[in-house]
């Protein structure tokens, strides 16, 4: 079995969008993957404030920005399908929005980017709010990092993953993820004082470590 799908993802960092179209192939529990465009659109400094200030929005405000971040988000697939003549060619868009609010200790979390708001302005099935069932039994609301490094990289018992928050997966008597520290999140605000959006090339942290 073939599927296709565009995934979106925002991290903490705020660089931008990050879209992808995967094709992934099912044959008797065996997954294999391939990535077959991808791009990263630059947030304005308009959505960078936007994104960056949500937290302190109420609870109206913060609603209508969940949607207005949701029609961008379909208003930026339809750009990535259209430079890449991608129509008619996808099953499903899987966004996992920007994330605001995450205590896992209290089972909430949440992201922005309305599903609905996607689907409406694409026209195409979508599935969000990917952390919110894995917080609520539990877990720490990241699981999609381990799941695809469980079904696509399943020959590695070992994986660190190194994002705005470091999180690892183990495969041991059974299969375990969690996340550690902060990572890239820190990095970026350390770069930010200089000035810079990110330590290109670790500079700084080789240099002054």
């Amino acid at each position: 079995m073939i599927y296709r799908a565009i995934g979106l993802m925002s991290g903490s960092s705020l660089d931008g969008l990050d879209i992808a179209f995967v094709e992934f192939e099912e044959n008797g529990g065996h997954w294999i993957y391939k990535i077959l465009k991808a791009d990263c659109y630059k947030y304005s400094p308009e959505w960078t404030e936007r994104l960056k200030n949500a937290i302190n929005l109420n609870a109206l405000d913060y609603q209508l920005l969940h949607t207005a971040y949701g029609h961008y988000l379909g208003e930026m697939v339809n750009r990535f399908i259209e430079n890449n003549q991608l129509h008619y060619k996808m099953s499903l868009i899987a966004s996992h929005g920007h994330t605001t609010f995450h205590v896992p200790g209290q089972k909430m979390t949440a992201q922005l980017g309305d599903g609905a708001a996607i689907a409406a302005t694409t026209h195409l099935p979508v599935v969000s709010d990917l952390r919110a069932m894995d917080v609520a039994l539990g877990g720490q609301g990241a699981p999609i990092v381990p799941i695809g490094e469980k079904l696509l990289l399943n020959e590695y018992q070992y994986f660190l993953n190194i994002g705005g928050i470091a999180n690892i997966s183990f495969n041991a008597d059974s299969f375990s993820a969690f996340d550690i520290c902060a990572a890239n999140r820190v990095l970026n605000m350390l770069a930010n004082d200089k000035g810079k959006e990110y330590d290109a090339g670790a500079i700084w942290l080789v240099r002054e470590n």
